[in-house]
């Protein structure tokens, strides 16, 4: 479990007064890739020239900031919805702690990820890593590597039109508190001197241990843009049982816990991102019982990997919690993983619209493997209620599609096709026939047509959406009548 200094979370727990440091997905995954090849630690030799910022992302109502692994594959970048994202973080710059400076900033200099996204109006930052209390101590101790650091990343962002830092800084000693505050301020008035279009943010934990008292996240939300705290991990490699990497509800600690926590802090909403995982845990266990006791370490799955599996071997959504998890046996080996899907990352999605949150974070872009339900879901939850009609190609036939994602909290999309202009009358009924609300009853023309509908204020249960179109053209007057099933769950 990662590190939120507040009252309401501190852990009853022995550990929690002890310096025990849990690595994060972030700090396991960058020692994991660590010696990867390919890492460019210098400046290039010539000039990269940079592409000019096309305009802000437009039909997204919240942030989705997406943090890019620098182990994704050199053209992973390319598979992106950049339809679906407002920010991308790459990661990352590894503090040389001996100076203030780099060890590496992987390929910076030369990644076509930052122009690429700029095309589409999609913010580029840097992320800073450092790991350890000890490799905290080191930096926040000493305001001439702090000043190193800063001088360094402006040069960092100007060179490759960046748009800002992300600071991802964890396990730091509840000592080094007051310094990490005066460090971030000091951090975000030089850089914006520089650059005064420059985004601060931080990666901040789910909960404050072992040592509680680290974080001041009232202070810190007024001097970064956001603070994206990371909502996993809740359950990591090392846990004793396995269970909810991102348990929205049901766990001692959970999401929504965490998100409340920050908000009666003093985090201002619209300053804090919720981050997701697109990742699971896969733990060697005793049996196939829920939770079953781990006889060791987890693996790492990506959703691209964890989704298959479990439609292989049985998914199993826990009411509990609100997260999928399947069990498999592995040889004499039963196993176990716990991951989000689709439907969980929707209802995780529904909390951030509840609590008027500034949006998400997604840990990590490209484990998604370029399967679009999960970007579907991201612009199902956060594009303004309305009718989006896409421009192409004239459907072959009539077609009313399953909305996604099914089931859905609090916000789905219904798509439909239309062969010709058409009278269209789209209905949603409860399960007893009854009108809810009429989502469309217009002349709309020929073309892919999907509307959002936000069932805030309904109840849990079953729902039927009915789609009626009549063509308007007196030549042949075809029509079309389709009822689907979907559910709301909360």
């Amino acid at each position: 479990m990662k590190s939120l200094s507040f009252a309401l979370l501190l852990p009853v727990l022995a550990l929690a007064q002890q310096e025990v440091e849990h690595k994060s997905i972030h700090q396991m995954e960058s020692e994991l890739h660590r010696n990867d090849p390919v890492t460019v630690t210098g400046e290039p030799s010539v000039a990269v020239p940079f592409l000019p910022k096309a305009g802000g992302v437009s039909g997204l109502a919240r942030k989705v900031y997406g943090w890019h692994p620098y182990w994704a594959s050199s053209g992973a970048y390319q598979s992106y919805d950049y339809g679906a994202l407002s920010h991308i973080a790459y990661f990352s710059y590894e503090t040389d702690t001996a100076t203030g400076g780099y060890m590496t900033v992987r390929n910076w200099y030369t990644d076509p990820i930052i122009g690429h996204a700029h095309l589409y109006g999609v913010k580029v930052t840097l992320t800073v890593t450092n790991f350890g209390f000890e490799m905290n101590d080191k930096l926040l101790s000493d305001t001439v590597k702090q000043e190193r650091m800063i001088s360094t990343l402006i040069t960092l962002l100007k060179a490759r039109n960046g748009d800002g830092v992300n600071f991802d800084l964890e396990s730091v000693r509840n000592t080094q508190r007051a310094n990490l505050v005066s460090f971030m301020r000091r951090a975000s008035t030089r850089i914006k001197a520089e650059i005064p279009l420059a985004e601060i943010s931080m990666a901040t934990p789910a909960v404050d241990w072992p040592v509680p008292g680290s974080w001041d996240f009232a202070q810190l939300a007024q001097i970064c843009d956001y603070l994206i705290v990371m909502g996993y991990d809740y359950y990591y490699g090392g846990s004793p049982t396995a269970g909810p990497v991102a348990p929205l509800v049901g766990e001692s600690y959970n999401i929504t816990r965490t998100v409340d926590t920050y908000l009666t802090a003093g985090v201002p909403s619209r300053k804090l991102l919720l981050g997701v995982p697109w990742f699971g845990f896969d733990w060697p266990v005793q049996s196939s019982a829920r939770k079953s006791p781990a006889t060791g370490t987890a693996s790492a799955r990506t959703y691209v990997v964890a989704e298959p599996m479990a439609a292989l071997y049985g998914k199993v959504f826990d009411q509990t919690t609100k997260v999928p998890w399947f069990a498999y046996n592995n040889g004499s080996t039963w196993r176990q993983a716990w991951y989000d899907d689709s439907a969980s990352l929707a209802m995780k999605y529904g909390l951030v619209n509840a609590r008027d949150l500034g949006g998400i974070g997604i840990w990590a872009l490209s484990y998604d493997g370029g399967r679009p339900e999960i970007w579907n879901g991201i612009k199902s939850a956060f594009t303004p209620t309305g009718v989006e009609t896409i421009v192409g190609e004239t459907p072959q036939r009539f077609e009313l599609l399953q909305n996604y994602p099914n089931p859905f909290n609090p916000r789905t999309a219904i798509s439909y096709q239309l062969i010709a202009n058409s009278f269209v009358n789209l209905e949603i009924f409860d399960v007893l026939g009854r009108g809810v609300c009429t989502l469309a009853n217009e002349v709309l023309p020929a073309g892919s047509h999907t509307v959002q509908w936000d069932a805030s204020l309904l109840p849990s249960g079953v729902y039927l959406y009915r789609l009626r179109a009549v063509e308007t053209s007196n030549q042949t007057g075809r029509s079309f009548v389709e009822t689907k099933r979907m559910t709301l769950l909360r």
